[in-house]
């Protein structure tokens, strides 16, 4: 577990990275609430983006993604709609989409990475 939890930020710096490249703009990160965390908050042609980061080493048997499982995913849900009852008040939310980004290492590096648009719905 160590050293998947130091593989995290590192993880989440190349998501950022990769999605800054695809026009993504960064609102929020490591966005905390009662209801849990979301990973990264961006902006994307006119969509509220929710970002779950999963890096992994390459030697786990599971796809990085994979590990987004449905009760990952109704966490990462519930907190998006905290995020946006405090962040939108009585207005109108914008268009939002679930993205999941996965990352795998070797031995603490980066190796490659992707972007899942979509990966999930609220």
């Amino acid at each position: 577990m160590g050293d998947l939890h130091r593989l995290g930020p590192k993880g989440e710096d190349f998501a950022l990275k990769l999605l800054k490249k695809r026009g993504h703009k960064l609102l929020e990160r490591n966005f905390r609430c009662a209801q849990g965390e979301l990973d990264l908050v961006t902006w994307h042609r006119g969509t509220l983006v929710f970002v779950e980061v999963r890096a992994r080493d390459e030697k786990d048997p599971a796809h990085p993604a994979e590990t987004v499982t449905p009760a990952k995913q109704k966490k990462v849900v519930r907190a998006a709609h905290w995020y946006l009852a405090r962040r939108a008040g009585d207005r109108e939310p914008p268009p939002c989409r679930f993205d999941v980004v996965w990352v795998t290492a070797r031995d603490g590096a980066i190796l490659d990475g992707g972007v899942i648009e979509g990966a999930f719905g609220a």
